[in-house]
């Protein structure tokens, strides 16, 4: 009986490494989604921040003479 003991312990062990593998990839993939995400909205922030940098200043409102 030690052996079958032994047996349905290592078994459950492995499916419980499994799982956990399982999870931590899950884990893994969501994490560079959010990553990606994150550089995209950077590269979005950086685009206008550069584009505003360039764009020439308005001029100032023009003042008409008081009469």
């Amino acid at each position: 009986m030690s052996f079958w003991t032994d047996a349905l312990r290592a078994l459950q062990q492995v499916t419980l490494l499994q799982h956990k593998v399982e999870q931590a990839l899950t884990t893994a993939e969501e994490a560079r989604r959010h990553s990606i995400e994150t550089r995209e909205r950077l590269i979005r922030l950086e685009t206008l921040i550069d584009l505003a940098m360039k764009r020439p200043a308005s001029p100032p409102p023009l003042q008409l003479p008081e009469s």
